[in-house]
């Protein structure tokens, strides 16, 4: 063989460092939210996160046959005796859809409840991240710069801080958008 009929050097066998080993990094990485969230079958942080989990939480909860599918946060009794809903539809009704499915295998136990949907959740925001890399990496040929993009964009405060929030308005929405992308 002759100098110039060298067949080129892989992508994943440059510098020494194995592009292969990028993905697993990622998984260690994502796998820590799981971790430190396996206990949280509460209301944990004082404030919008809280309360914003609780409000999707009831609209899920609430979201059945029996009341006609509606989404709502409150029903009382009006005059007369007929229900009268306090209505909450700002978003469309898959997501409370998604969270309902979450929650329903716990039926009235409320902490496994709270603990599954904000699994879901992680998921989701895993899911965008894996997504995010696998785009990255295809974009710019190297898994070293995805992963490093990847673990800068997705490991910021508000990220991390609303990751496990129960909400269609974060890990939801950025996994429907990665997963378009």
């Amino acid at each position: 063989m002759e100098d110039g009929d060298r067949a080129p050097v892989p992508p994943s066998s440059r510098g020494g460092r194995p592009e292969r080993l990028a993905l697993p990094l990622l998984l260690l990485a994502l796998s820590t939210l799981f971790l430190c969230n396996i206990d949280k079958g509460y209301f944990y942080r004082l404030g919008f996160h809280d309360w914003d989990s609780s409000k999707n939480l009831t609209i899920a909860e609430n979201l059945s046959p029996d009341h006609n599918f509606r989404l709502f946060q409150r029903r009382r009794q009006g005059p007369g005796g007929a229900p009268e809903y306090e209505m909450y539809s700002r978003f469309p009704v898959g997501g409370y859809a998604l969270i309902k499915l979450a929650i329903l295998p716990f039926g009235n136990h409320l902490s496994a409840g709270i603990l599954a949907a904000r699994m879901f959740m992680l998921l989701l925001f895993s899911a965008a991240a894996l997504l995010a890399f696998h785009s990255l990496a295809r974009i710019t040929s190297h898994r070293w710069v995805a992963l490093a993009a990847t673990l800068a964009a997705f490991s910021s405060f508000y990220m991390l801080l609303y990751g496990d929030a129960v909400s269609n308005e974060m890990s939801m929405e950025l996994f429907a958008v990665m997963l378009v992308f």
